[in-house]
Protein backbone atom coordinates (compact mmCIF):
# COMPACT_ATOMS: atom_id res chain seq x y z
CA UNK A 1 0.00 0.00 0.00
CA UNK A 2 1.69 3.60 -1.08
CA UNK A 3 1.52 6.14 1.64
CA UNK A 4 -0.69 8.16 -0.69
CA UNK A 5 -3.25 5.42 -0.23
CA UNK A 6 -2.08 5.02 3.81
CA UNK A 7 -3.45 8.53 4.29
CA UNK A 8 -6.66 7.86 2.25
CA UNK A 9 -7.52 5.20 4.57
CA UNK A 10 -7.01 7.20 7.37
CA UNK A 11 -8.76 10.46 5.95
CA UNK A 12 -11.86 7.56 5.43
CA UNK A 13 -11.69 6.50 8.97
CA UNK A 14 -11.50 10.50 10.23
CA UNK A 15 -14.16 11.56 7.86
CA UNK A 16 -16.51 8.69 9.07
CA UNK A 17 -16.07 9.30 12.52
CA UNK A 18 -17.05 13.18 12.27
CA UNK A 19 -19.88 11.87 10.03
CA UNK A 20 -20.81 9.72 13.58
CA UNK A 21 -20.40 12.78 15.94
CA UNK A 22 -22.34 14.71 13.84
CA UNK A 23 -25.11 12.03 13.00
CA UNK A 24 -24.96 11.99 17.39
CA UNK A 25 -25.22 15.77 17.49
CA UNK A 26 -28.44 15.87 15.45
CA UNK A 27 -29.99 13.44 17.40
CA UNK A 28 -29.25 15.22 20.49
CA UNK A 29 -30.43 18.76 19.19
CA UNK A 30 -33.62 16.75 18.14
CA UNK A 31 -34.12 16.13 21.88
CA UNK A 32 -32.61 19.34 23.08
CA UNK A 33 -35.34 20.88 21.26
CA UNK A 34 -38.12 18.43 23.03
CA UNK A 35 -36.32 19.49 26.32
CA UNK A 36 -37.41 23.10 25.34
CA UNK A 37 -40.37 22.36 24.61
CA UNK A 38 -41.11 20.48 27.56
CA UNK A 39 -39.59 22.57 29.77
CA UNK A 40 -37.40 20.05 31.33
CA UNK A 41 -34.33 21.87 32.75
CA UNK A 42 -32.82 18.31 34.00
CA UNK A 43 -32.42 17.04 30.87
CA UNK A 44 -31.21 20.41 28.97
CA UNK A 45 -28.53 20.82 31.08
CA UNK A 46 -27.45 17.02 30.73
CA UNK A 47 -27.86 17.80 26.55
CA UNK A 48 -25.73 21.29 26.77
CA UNK A 49 -22.72 18.60 28.57
CA UNK A 50 -22.84 16.22 25.88
CA UNK A 51 -23.03 18.69 23.36
CA UNK A 52 -20.12 20.32 24.75
CA UNK A 53 -18.46 16.46 24.63
CA UNK A 54 -19.51 16.20 21.28
CA UNK A 55 -18.13 19.54 20.24
CA UNK A 56 -14.42 18.64 21.96
CA UNK A 57 -14.51 15.32 20.01
CA UNK A 58 -15.38 17.19 16.82
CA UNK A 59 -12.04 19.72 17.55
CA UNK A 60 -9.97 16.89 17.80
CA UNK A 61 -11.15 15.05 14.61
CA UNK A 62 -11.02 18.53 12.55
CA UNK A 63 -6.89 19.00 13.83
CA UNK A 64 -6.66 15.28 12.87
CA UNK A 65 -8.19 15.88 9.31
CA UNK A 66 -6.55 19.05 8.53
CA UNK A 67 -2.91 17.78 9.48
CA UNK A 68 -3.66 14.25 6.81
CA UNK A 69 -5.22 16.52 4.30
CA UNK A 70 -2.50 18.81 4.73
CA UNK A 71 0.07 15.57 4.32
CA UNK A 72 -2.01 14.48 1.53
CA UNK A 73 -1.90 17.78 -0.45
CA UNK A 74 1.83 17.69 -0.09
CA UNK A 75 2.44 14.66 -1.48
CA UNK A 76 0.62 14.94 -4.16
CA UNK A 77 2.05 18.17 -4.85
CA UNK A 78 -0.86 20.17 -4.14
CA UNK A 79 -0.70 23.76 -2.09
CA UNK A 80 -1.54 22.57 0.94
CA UNK A 81 -2.68 25.87 2.17
CA UNK A 82 -5.50 25.91 -0.57
CA UNK A 83 -6.01 22.12 -0.94
CA UNK A 84 -9.58 20.75 -0.32
CA UNK A 85 -10.96 17.59 0.13
CA UNK A 86 -12.63 18.07 -3.46
CA UNK A 87 -8.89 18.64 -4.66
CA UNK A 88 -7.47 15.82 -3.23
CA UNK A 89 -10.40 13.07 -4.93
CA UNK A 90 -10.38 14.51 -7.87
CA UNK A 91 -6.21 14.14 -7.56
CA UNK A 92 -6.38 10.54 -5.99
CA UNK A 93 -8.66 9.50 -9.13
CA UNK A 94 -10.67 6.20 -8.95
CA UNK A 95 -11.02 4.34 -6.02
CA UNK A 96 -9.61 6.18 -3.19
CA UNK A 97 -10.82 9.39 -4.41
CA UNK A 98 -14.60 8.00 -5.47
CA UNK A 99 -14.89 7.07 -1.51
CA UNK A 100 -13.88 9.93 0.34
CA UNK A 101 -16.12 12.09 -2.08
CA UNK A 102 -18.94 10.01 -0.67
CA UNK A 103 -18.47 10.14 2.56
CA UNK A 104 -17.23 13.91 1.98
CA UNK A 105 -20.80 14.16 0.57
CA UNK A 106 -22.25 12.65 3.26
CA UNK A 107 -20.55 14.99 5.96
CA UNK A 108 -21.19 17.70 4.11
CA UNK A 109 -25.43 17.18 4.45
CA UNK A 110 -25.25 15.83 8.04
CA UNK A 111 -23.28 19.18 8.93
CA UNK A 112 -25.71 21.37 7.15
CA UNK A 113 -28.84 19.45 8.86
CA UNK A 114 -26.66 20.08 12.43
CA UNK A 115 -26.46 23.37 11.30
CA UNK A 116 -30.53 23.67 10.67
CA UNK A 117 -31.59 22.71 13.90
CA UNK A 118 -28.50 24.70 15.80
CA UNK A 119 -30.09 27.47 14.34
CA UNK A 120 -33.88 26.75 15.12
CA UNK A 121 -32.53 25.54 18.69
CA UNK A 122 -31.01 29.14 19.40
CA UNK A 123 -34.10 30.76 17.63
CA UNK A 124 -36.80 28.73 20.07
CA UNK A 125 -34.26 29.40 23.10
CA UNK A 126 -34.32 33.12 22.22
CA UNK A 127 -38.13 33.48 22.26
CA UNK A 128 -37.95 31.47 25.52
CA UNK A 129 -35.51 33.72 26.96
CA UNK A 130 -37.69 37.00 25.57
CA UNK A 131 -40.74 35.69 27.64
CA UNK A 132 -38.83 35.31 30.56
CA UNK A 133 -37.54 38.60 30.54
CA UNK A 134 -40.99 39.79 29.72
CA UNK A 135 -42.49 38.23 32.55
CA UNK A 136 -39.54 39.44 34.90
CA UNK A 137 -40.26 42.64 33.53
CA UNK A 138 -43.91 42.41 34.01
CA UNK A 139 -43.45 41.45 37.68
CA UNK A 140 -40.67 44.46 38.50
CA UNK A 141 -43.79 46.79 37.22
CA UNK A 142 -46.21 44.96 39.93
CA UNK A 143 -43.77 45.22 42.66
CA UNK A 144 -43.71 48.47 45.19
CA UNK A 145 -41.11 51.04 44.10
CA UNK A 146 -40.21 51.09 48.50
CA UNK A 147 -40.65 48.75 50.44
CA UNK A 148 -44.33 48.55 52.40
CA UNK A 149 -43.10 47.31 55.21
CA UNK A 150 -39.57 47.50 56.82
CA UNK A 151 -38.36 46.12 60.68
CA UNK A 152 -40.63 47.86 62.36
CA UNK A 153 -44.17 47.14 60.58
CA UNK A 154 -45.56 48.87 57.90
CA UNK A 155 -44.15 51.54 56.43
CA UNK A 156 -45.39 55.05 56.23
CA UNK A 157 -45.73 56.46 52.73
CA UNK A 158 -47.63 53.96 50.52
CA UNK A 159 -46.54 53.37 46.78
CA UNK A 160 -47.71 55.79 44.15
CA UNK A 161 -50.90 55.70 42.67
CA UNK A 162 -51.17 54.20 38.94
CA UNK A 163 -48.99 50.63 40.57
CA UNK A 164 -50.43 47.55 40.20
CA UNK A 165 -50.21 46.78 43.85
CA UNK A 166 -52.52 48.47 46.49
CA UNK A 167 -50.85 49.55 49.91
CA UNK A 168 -52.99 47.11 52.23
CA UNK A 169 -52.93 48.60 55.92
Amino acid sequence: MSGADELARRLETILESEEGLYVEMRVLLQKERGHMLARDVVELERSVRCKEILADECRLLEESRSAVVSQMASDLGLASERATLSHICAALGEGSGDRLQAIHSRLVAIVGAVRELLHANEGLAGECLARVQGTLRLLGCLMPERPTYGPGGAVEEAPRAGRLLSHAV
